[in-house]
């Protein structure tokens, strides 16, 4: 599957930052898979993300294991390391959600720097945890602009350089905002000078971001969050129990059987054999889904319409 991934990613370059976008966007509530339910799509707030629904959902078929949510996922750790980006842990196992998620919930691209800040705290993450997470404005387009002009196709710190040299072409008032405070400003420096940290950084932080999964509540309460290392996930308010797989992104040279990690960059081989240890194992092999074409033909006109824009 991530093979299928690399080659589309290569023949379009809106596909990679639209998918690592979509991850954003379907994880801000728990990553559910509700992105793709038409009442939750077509939200304005979504805008640029329905042309990657009609490219995603045939995986569904020819992987029926894996749910949209891992799809989307697993879609956004792979476009990462193609954009050059850091390997990033990923667990397969989320529950789809069967209703949309409720309206308003994504940070608006006009909104401010501190009610940016109390909306990630509010699903556990820190204001260091939000600078570390706009170094993915280094990739994409907002509203049709590129966000890091002349390098928005490669992932990496030139996003942190270009605030702290100036260049606010293409940046949301968020971003221009991390310079105000001098604990963010000190993180937006530090990775200015240091790639690797950004890398490390983003690596764990993002990781624990797509980790959380939604636990099937009516309510609007929020949902746990995955502890990262766990293998298994249950929820206390639907009595389900959601295996989670590690995914690590590197390359192999074959999926190996489903207690063992899954390797990103892998053939699409999944073996049926429920044990790691046994000497013979049954493998399927998926065809490939046919290239993308229209919607991608050209970058969308307006692929980002939040704060999560990437």
């Amino acid at each position: 599957m991530q093979s299928i991934f690399v080659q589309n990613f290569s023949q379009n370059q809106a596909l990679a930052p639209m998918c690592l976008h979509a991850a954003f966007h379907d994880c801000w509530n728990g990553c559910n898979g509700a992105l793709f339910m038409p009442e939750e799509i077509d939200r304005p707030e979504n805008a640029g993300l329905p042309p990657l629904k009609p490219y995603l959902m045939p995986f569904t078929s020819q992987f029926p294991c894996i749910s949209i949510a891992d799809l989307i996922n697993s879609c956004a750790v792979t476009a990462l390391k193609f954009l050059n980006g850091p390997d990033v842990p990923v667990y397969y196992g989320r529950l789809d959600r069967n209703v949309p998620d409720p309206t308003g919930l994504i940070p608006e691209p006009t909104m401010s720097l501190s009610a940016l800040i109390n909306a990630f705290s509010a699903i556990g993450f820190s204001k260091e945890d939000v600078v570390t997470l706009s170094g993915a404005h280094s990739v994409g387009v907002c509203h049709g602009i590129p966000m890091c002009p002349g390098h928005n196709t490669s992932f990496g710190n030139h996003y942190y350089q270009e605030l702290i040299e100036g260049d606010l072409s293409g940046k949301l008032p968020t971003d221009v905002e991390l310079l105000e405070d001098n604990t963010m400003r000190s993180l937006v420096q530090q990775y200015a000078n240091d790639n690797s940290q950004f890398f490390s950084d983003f690596s764990r932080v993002f990781g624990k971001y797509i980790s959380r999964i939604h636990c099937n509540q009516t309510s609007t309460g929020p949902c746990p969050l995955d502890d990262i290392g766990n293998s298994t996930t249950s929820t206390s308010t639907s009595s389900v129990t959601s295996s989670v797989i590690p995914v690590v992104a590197s390359p192999s040279s074959s999926f190996p059987s489903s207690s063992s990690p899954i390797i990103i960059g892998s053939p699409i081989v999944i073996s049926s054999s429920s044990s790691s240890s046994s000497s013979t194992s049954s493998s399927e092999s998926f065809p490939p889904v046919p290239p993308i074409s229209g919607p991608f033909s050209n970058p969308p006109s307006n692929p980002g319409g939040s704060v999560l824009s990437v």
